[in-house]
């Protein structure tokens, strides 16, 4: 994992007079939508945020003013970060389309959406659910798993990312890793099934 670079106090100034730019950015040029992960408001600003930085970072005088280069900086970071967050997104539909039952239902009838399936855990016993889930599995999964328990419990991903100290993107990868363990889990999907 690349180190990131601490920014000095001329850096962090230019950073925090030009905060306007993450939501012009965000305004102008993202659809912002707080029911699909990764494109709430919260999450696309703290992203917004994490190239302004690298604009200061990266930022030469000669190539004009700050403002002008932080604008197209942080307008085509958000661009690319909201691109990746679709081919994600469009991936894990596809890996939904494929059976998980002999009568030939498939994930995209139960849970077509990370959101659809923390609706479909709020309907059961929550706490029931995430004790019977937890302990079959580890690393990065189950960080997911805990991650989502946390999300039913209202916390925002950067709240999430917060806690256990990362950036936000990292706790969207393990929701998503997560997300398609328990999709794939004949035990989790019959269980789901009967809440429903």
């Amino acid at each position: 994992m690349k180190k990131l670079q601490t920014l000095n106090m001329v850096q962090q100034k230019l950073v925090e007079d030009h905060l306007t730019v993450v939501h012009w950015a965000i305004h102008n040029f993202i659809n912002v939508n707080e029911n699909i992960f990764g494109f709430g408001y919260a999450d696309l600003y703290g992203e917004g945020c994490v190239w302004l930085c690298k604009a200061v970072i990266t930022y030469d005088s000669s190539r004009g003013t700050f403002a002008a280069y932080a604008q197209t900086v942080v307008k085509n970071g958000l661009l690319s970060y909201s691109r990746m967050m679709c081919r994600k997104q469009n991936q894990q539909r596809l890996l939904l389309d494929s059976d998980y039952s002999d009568s030939g239902g498939n994930y995209v009838d139960l849970l077509v959406s990370e959101d659809n399936l923390e609706e479909a855990i709020s309907v059961i016993d929550i706490e029931s659910f995430f004790l019977a889930v937890k302990p079959r599995y580890s690393g990065i999964t189950l960080r997911g798993i805990e991650a989502l328990e946390l999300k039913s419990k209202g916390y925002s991903g950067k709240e999430i990312a917060d806690l256990y100290g990362v950036k936000q993107n990292h706790v969207g990868a393990w929701i998503a890793r997560a997300t398609l363990k328990l999709r794939s889990d004949k035990q989790v999907m019959k269980l789901l099934d009967r809440a429903s």
